[in-house]
């Protein structure tokens, strides 16, 4: 079998199966030649999973076949699962509307809204959150955490966000992005425990930290942010 040429087996386990054909072995033949059953080399070929690099080296001795063609085929499933990035890689990808801050802040008021209908373009991401929208920002009271013209990708399922994750806000009639902070002591205005604040995280002084109240409507959390250049 000449190795130079084309080969159109793709698959570590189709390879070996070419390569035995083309030797003439039949199953039982090539699985006596490497020291396994027969049922390992008939595992192997259907993709149910790899030899080991160890046994991949009998198999391309036996098979009088180079071992670096052999271990270039692709994985079997089960095999690339094991990958770390496999989980992330099966993960579906969806297409999230971008939406103006204006239309975002109609969430405030219904909540079922659907920006879909707003949609102004299209963002591919991989959440599985079944509610969200994107929007482009530029808050410097948050530019250490976002930069300028960042679009957020914001669940609007999710007002309740835990300490430490940023939300979209509707405040004074404003659109924010702050970070959400609980367990705080005594207000610095009043006398009063605050049970949460937006925090600024702004690389310049000035920007306030806000006390949430009823004047405070929570729109959603931040789940991701991508920088368009």
């Amino acid at each position: 079998m000449d190795f130079t040429q084309k080969v159109i087996a793709r698959s570590i386990g189709e390879r070996i199966r070419q390569a035995r054909k083309a030797q003439g072995y039949s199953q039982s033949d090539l699985a006596h030649r490497v020291g396994v059953s027969q049922p390992a080399i008939a595992n192997w070929e259907s993709g149910v999973h790899d030899p080991r690099r160890l046994t991949l080296a009998k198999l391309a001795d036996a098979l009088d076949a180079p071992l670096d063609w052999l271990a270039a085929g692709d994985r079997s499933s089960a095999e690339s699962d094991k990958h770390a990035a496999a989980a992330y890689i099966r993960r579906p990808v969806r297409h999230v509307p971008v939406i103006s801050l204006r239309g975002a802040a109609l969430f405030v008021q219904d909540a079922k809204a659907d920006p879909h209908m707003m949609a102004e373009d299209y963002i591919p991401v991989t959440l599985s959150a079944p509610k969200l929208f994107a929007v482009f920002i530029n808050d410097p009271a948050v530019n250490l955490a976002f930069l300028p013209d960042t679009v957020l990708v914001i669940d609007y399922d999710d007002r309740v966000p835990e300490d430490g994750d940023f939300c979209l806000a509707l405040y004074n009639d404003s659109l924010i992005v702050r970070r959400w902070r609980t367990g705080y002591e005594k207000s610095q205005v009043t006398d009063n425990v605050s049970a949460a604040r937006l925090e600024p995280y702004s690389s310049q002084e000035g920007h306030s930290v806000i006390e949430v109240t009823r004047s405070v409507a929570i729109i959603g959390s931040v789940r991701v942010s991508i920088k368009i250049y």
